[in-house]
């Protein structure tokens, strides 16, 4: 029986024991070894059905194997043949009719060619996904593709929800990396690499595993496996090689000799047993870094690859320039699988033409949010006018009775409760009419246009439309661009591929070092400037007016310099922003020097280094 077989039945033997406690006598051994007959176990199961959610029958089945494997292991005895047949047809039909159990299994959504390219390009670009880092963005993209190139389970690459707490997932002794010859061009040399699967389901570390090779792909380099593999190595100095210090290094320094055909290119034995996909933890700063030792959990994987499942339709949206996809989700609907094809990629009229249900009115110059002028009339509702002078006169009367509205709800009084629903139901109105002002916009938007057209020919004014890109990391686009041309690779010298290759990992590296954090994804604008934080010896010449930039952000070196010096609106939205450092009370000795680029002042506690801050540089947290 494997691990995960052992904690599925322990399960089922803690439900067992909390339903013979309701029993008479409450002893789950007297009820398993002296009174064990199918009724008992019909009333487990009852027990369980109505206190659980079962959906599908095959899920049914499997708890009621796991039960029957805990009743053979605790009367150590296998139950009849007989006995084994009617339990199955109590399972199977009188259980599963009685309660509607679903008799369709779960079934797998189709994962297409077309969904990787876009997905893949959409993740790098642009996304609303929260990732904790950058390495994390590449990880979900490096676990799809070795998904789809190999049919291997998310557990055999990452760590797997029946294995927690054993950090047993891929890592770098199941690497082998090698610069082989070209097989038809001798003069040529390319990348390959082997990867062995030791944690398949039911062979998990036994036996001899499979071993899946990967070769360059010079088409799209955003969906080769090798190339994100090479991108860890260096961010894990991971080669046993002294001299590979750039991506550069790997082309220049493997040259093979005449009398071989490939060379190795070896990891280091300190790094073999640390999995490469890695999870997100804080360090002693605060920050949020890759965990250096555990492994990525599927968990985690699992609901960021739900979030981007739903950016399937979104992506070609967000690529034509729309600056919110969700709108057109109901225009696109693709469901060809052709998981089968994906080591030959498709042309891209190809990829195109997967899209049959695109909508014909499709225009990323419709109107995606309600204009100012219908804004206004929102507030201007007679209930929202209503519930807002409700809500003002129950903020004041609890302000002026405790101080604060903190106080009244900690003090348990029932007009603070009142309070919150009234500006939850102004919220929720005002949304609504936000939305209806919006859909009456488009509705009025794609009515019009034709005739616009129209008019603008006749008038020999064409009409234009430029999207806005303001939001968009550079540093991603030109990466995707040189990652997605969906080319030709026979058509192209070798130099040029490899000069390629060099410039992916080089630029794949720098994207480390300019991460964005999920919180001002939304709000930098990347083609504007900051201003400037003053410095101790600045602000001994001048006095400077108060600063809302993150003392924190501005010293940390691998941020994108628009989200290092992004200047808050306001000082409360500074302090929440400060506050997700979670930054210790007191610091280690010698304490912490100060964040801001040419000061070295030293504060051993959490006030002390605020008063610096405020004293100093105008930051006031």
């Amino acid at each position: 029986m494997t691990t995960r077989s052992r904690r599925k039945v322990a399960t089922m033997e803690n439900n067992f024991k909390r339903w013979t406690e309701q029993l008479d006598p409450p002893d789950w051994r007297f009820w398993i070894l002296e009174k064990f007959s199918l009724r008992l176990i019909e009333g487990f199961l009852r027990w369980y059905l109505n206190t659980h959610n079962v959906v599908r029958k095959s899920a049914f089945q499997t708890l009621a194997r796991y039960f029957s494997m805990f009743c053979n292991q605790e009367r150590s005895q296998e139950a009849p043949y007989e006995f084994k047949q009617k339990l199955k047809r109590l399972v199977n039909g009188t259980l599963s009719d009685q309660y509607e159990i679903e008799l369709s299994a779960h079934e797998q959504p189709p994962f297409n060619i077309d969904d990787l390219l876009f997905t893949t390009y959409h993740l790098l670009v642009w996304c609303p996904i929260t990732f904790p880092t950058v390495r994390s963005i590449f990880q979900l993209n490096t676990l799809r593709k070795m998904m789809t190139s190999t049919s291997a389970r998310p557990g055999t690459l990452i760590e797997s929800s029946g294995y927690l707490h054993e950090n047993d997932a891929l890592k770098w002794k199941d690497i082998e990396l090698f610069m082989v010859k070209h097989p038809e061009n001798p003069t040529s040399q390319m990348l390959l690499m082997r990867v062995r699967h030791r944690l398949n389901k039911g062979r998990r570390n036994e036996g001899v595993p499979p071993v899946y090779t990967y070769t360059e792909r010079n088409d799209n380099l955003g969906l080769c496996v090798i190339q994100d593999i090479l991108m860890y190595a260096f961010l894990d100095n991971a080669f046993d090689s002294q001299h590979i210090k750039c991506p550069r290094d790997i082309w220049r320094l493997t040259v093979i000799p005449e009398h071989r055909l490939n060379t190795p290119i070896n990891f280091k034995e300190s790094v073999k047993e640390t999995p490469i996909l890695r999870g997100a933890s804080r360090n002693q700063a605060g920050l949020l870094v890759t965990d250096p030792q555990r492994a990525l959990q599927y968990n985690q994987a699992r609901q960021w690859e739900a979030a981007a499942r739903h950016l399937d339709e979104h992506s070609r949206n967000r690529i034509m320039g729309h600056t919110q996809g969700k709108t057109f989700a109901n225009y696109i609907s693709v469901m060809d699988d052709t998981q089968s094809i994906f080591m030959e990629t498709p042309a891209r009229k190809s990829l195109l033409s997967l899209a049959t249900h695109a909508s014909i009115t499709r225009d990323p110059s419709a109107p995606q949010c309600p204009s100012p002028a219908q804004k206004d009339s929102v507030e201007l509702d007679t209930k929202t006018i209503e519930w807002k002078n409700e809500c003002k006169t129950l903020r004041t009367d609890l302000i002026i009775e405790y101080g604060q509205l903190k106080t009244a709800k900690e003090s348990g009084d029932k007009r603070s409760g009142e309070l919150q629903k009234l500006q939850n139901k102004i919220k929720s109105r005002r949304k609504k009419l936000c939305d209806s002002a919006k859909s009456n916009a488009r509705a009025d938007f794609f009515r019009q246009v034709g005739n616009r057209i129209i008019e603008s020919n006749h008038l020999g004014e064409q009409i234009k439309f430029t999207s806005d890109t303001g939001r968009i990391q550079p540093e991603r686009i030109t990466l995707a661009n040189l990652e997605f041309q969906n080319r030709d690779a026979d058509k192209i010298d070798d130099d040029e591929l490899t000069q390629n290759r060099i410039r992916s990992l080089e630029l794949r590296l720098e994207l480390h070092r300019l991460h964005v954090p999920s919180g001002l994804k939304a709000h930098i604008r990347f083609n504007e400037t900051t201003s400037k934080v003053t410095s101790r010896k600045e602000s001994e010449d001048i006095k400077p007016k108060q600063i809302l930039q993150c003392p924190v952000c501005l010293g940390r070196a691998e941020l994108h310099p628009a989200a290092r010096e992004f200047c808050y609106a306001r000082k409360d939205a500074l302090q929440r922003h400060f506050k997700t450092h979670e930054l210790p009370m007191f610091f280690d000795k010698p304490g912490r020097v100060c964040d801001i680029p040419g000061c070295i002042y030293f504060s051993v506690s959490l006030p002390g280094y605020q008063s610096h801050l405020a004293q100093c540089h105008s930051i006031f947290l």
